[in-house]
């Protein structure tokens, strides 16, 4: 008995853990980039990918001005996911340096190391029961966190309005900033203004790295140099699902995706034989193992630490460092010399483009100023060719017009199908990326291959001028029957 209660009494004179802070003001920040995470992950389900492969890749406008060649926009569409998920990676990188636990305050060493292919994911597969509660729970604080942002606008501008009265004693008022502060309370207490950095970097670091290794799954077969690539290594305990980074040559096989659901049995040739294994990625590396160590040739930064990342590394790995392109590189920066992009012309033909579609739709006749205005808007080039273009138009017989008119409404009509989804996604594009710095449930829909940035510049202006070259004759077709019109 009197040892116990010397134990106690140890037990009691014991220096408590620290208590892990909460976020408060970086709760909105966190909120914004939760936000983008679970857009993110769902968009790397099966439908979603299916409809990106099968009717994005595919649509019209992209086609005609971007490329016809699959691999490669899906390559695009893979940098660029993975750029958003660096990023999210680095604000949940700088969250965990406030953490108590010793493993969560390590997670940028962590996050590197997975890019390096030595961890075992055989505890992210993407859409678990684990995954979805963590993404629930995270949509759950989110939209609190949004709320109590929108509670703590209300209070201020109500407290604004009280000062403009003069301290006039208006009872009114007064209710509502006290029923103002109740709600700000309240969304406090529910929101991430009240959680503490542990707990949800815990819950972003899970789905970062089960994200990765989503995007390794569906995308490795069209970014090899980019990814890591997933193989399943069976020993006497259990099957390691692992995350490699080889350039050995791959043993390829094309993926099924939904709505068939059928990815198929994954083969790697290992002893002279065919071994059938995983069924979660696209794209295996036949490496020669040996005892003890592994080793990985590094597409990413080499970390000199070992045995960090919540669990996932791989016991008796090694890895060696080899210099590689900056795959970090931003993928609005790697664009082609010949296309829009590259000429910083993508927003300002987007809305020559789009007026030019609304014009066209118009029921009332275009006026001489709005027609002045879209030619300034074109560059010195256009200019030159359009002009010549035009003279060309003016020496057509006037007994062809209405014939030539409705010929030029039906071409324009497939002119405009083509450019005007492109034209638009650009310009949600850049609104996405704008509103992202003022919202907190901001949620990219628009993958960069699908705007002009992408496009053949040569194509894109050719389509451009014979755009407008067709407007104008339509708009001289259209004012001469008026004043025809108008003179009977």
């Amino acid at each position: 008995m009197e040892d116990d209660i010397a134990t106690h009494g140890c037990v009691m004179f014991l220096p408590e853990k620290p208590s892990s802070p909460t976020l408060q003001i970086l709760a909105f920040e966190t909120a914004k980039n939760m936000s983008r995470l679970i857009a993110l992950y769902k968009s790397l389900t099966d439908e979603e990918f299916s409809k990106l492969r099968n009717g994005t890749v595919r649509s019209a406008g992209v086609v005609f001005l971007n490329s016809t060649n699959e691999s490669y926009l899906l390559g695009l569409a893979c940098k660029e996911k993975l750029e958003d998920l660096n990023q999210i990676a680095s604000v949940v990188s700088r969250l965990s340096k406030r953490c108590v636990n010793e493993e969560l305050t390590r997670f940028e060493t962590a996050y590197q190391i997975m890019k390096q292919g030595v961890i075992d994911i055989s505890n992210l597969d993407f859409n678990s029961k684990n995954a979805v509660k963590i993404i629930e729970k995270m949509e759950k604080y989110a939209r609190a966190t949004s709320l109590l942002y929108t509670s703590l606008t209300g209070l201020n501008e109500l407290e604004l309005s009280e000062k403009r009265m003069q301290r006039s004693n208006n009872e009114n008022i007064n209710d509502k900033i006290s029923f103002q502060r109740k709600q700000v309370r309240h969304f406090k207490h529910v929101s991430l203004w009240n959680k503490k950095f542990d707990k949800i970097v815990a819950l972003m670091a899970r789905i970062i790295c089960t994200v990765y290794a989503r995007i390794c799954v569906l995308f490795g077969v069209y970014a090899p140099g980019l990814l890591a690539t997933v193989t399943t290594t069976t020993t006497k305990r259990r099957s390691i699902r692992r995350l490699c980074v080889s350039h050995t040559k791959a043993f390829h096989m094309k993926p099924k995706v939904y709505p068939e659901a059928d990815y198929g049995g994954r083969y790697v040739k290992e002893d002279d034989k065919m071994k059938k294994i995983s069924k979660s990625g696209p794209i295996l590396i036949a490496s020669k193992m040996k005892r003890g160590a592994t080793r990985f040739i590094s597409s990413e930064l080499s970390p000199e630490s070992e045995g960090l990342g919540f669990g996932f590394l791989l016991p008796g790995v090694t890895m060696t460092n080899k210099a590689s392109t900056n795959v970090n590189q931003r993928l609005i920066q790697s664009t082609p010399a010949n296309t829009v992009g590259a000429s910083g012309l993508a927003f300002r033909y987007a809305n020559i483009i789009i007026n030019a579609e609304t014009y066209f739709h118009s029921t009332t006749i275009i006026t001489d100023d709005a027609r002045t205005h879209m030619f300034e808007m074109l560059p010195i080039n256009l200019k030159q060719t359009l002009r010549g273009k035009l003279r060309c138009q003016c020496h057509k017989d006037e007994r062809e017009s209405q014939g030539l008119a409705e010929w030029w409404k039906e071409a324009l009509a497939e002119i405009i199908g083509r450019l005007a989804p492109v034209a638009r996604d650009t310009l949600r594009w850049q609104l996405e990326r704008n509103l992202e710095q003022q919202k907190l449930d901001a949620r990219p829909t628009v993958l960069l291959f699908q705007t002009l940035h992408f496009s053949n510049l040569e194509k894109t202006e050719a389509a451009i001028v014979e755009m407008l070259v067709g407007l104008s004759y339509i708009y001289r077709y259209e004012n001469r029957r008026e004043k025809n019109d108008v003179g009977t």
